[in-house]
């Protein structure tokens, strides 16, 4: 687990961008509302910006020494906001089954949970590399559902994406599950 300094500020310009990353989930909303070329290109954009805001927080936080506990919660969770409100617009338009909003936000809902019992108890639970597939599998499957094309090749690699988009969210969130343990077990060394 990598440890955060105590003395670096929460108010600092990566914890900044995860915010605003959160800010874009109801522009995203706004866009996916109705479904026309126009509004779709909109929503992939805001969807891009907010994977951007994604790279940028977390590679600013690490080159320049501010990373804080505040910022390893507020980063996957500004992720979770963005894409699961793409995902739930997506099933109320009829693009995605109901169910995968379900298991993502269900999956997202856990693992979150599990951040802040594990901070509560004096340890952070950082994204693993499984969690970072996992997001980036559902970025390529947003962005391949909302700029919907009708040849078969491109559904093809439509359901492909999110296929493994699913497959992924399980499989991370079973991975920190397993790992849960030894999360806890570390806060626990630190205290004594």
């Amino acid at each position: 687990m990598k440890r955060v300094s105590p003395e670096v500020s929460n108010w600092n310009l990566p914890n900044g961008l995860s915010v605003s990353r959160m800010l874009l989930a109801p522009l995203i909303a706004y866009f996916l509302r109705d479904d026309d070329r126009a509004r779709n290109a909109a929503a992939a954009a805001a969807v891009l910006a907010a994977a951007v805001t994604d790279f940028l927080d977390g590679h600013l936080a690490r080159k320049h020494g501010k990373e804080t506990r505040l910022g390893q919660f507020l980063d996957p969770l500004a992720d979770k906001v963005c894409l699961s409100t793409a995902f739930v617009m997506l099933s109320v338009r009829k693009r995605i089954p109901a169910w995968m909003p379900a298991v993502i936000i269900g999956r997202e809902a856990l693992i979150t949970v599990f951040r802040v019992y594990a901070g509560a108890r004096g340890s952070s639970v950082p994204a693993s590399i499984w969690g970072k597939l996992k997001t980036n599998s559902q970025l390529l499957a947003l962005l391949l559902v909302i700029m919907e094309r009708h040849e078969k090749p491109y559904a093809d690699l439509e359901k492909t994406a999110v296929a493994l988009a699913v497959a992924l969210t399980i499989y991370s969130g079973v991975d920190y599950m397993l790992k849960a343990k030894s999360y806890l077990a570390e806060a626990k060394d630190a205290r004594d």
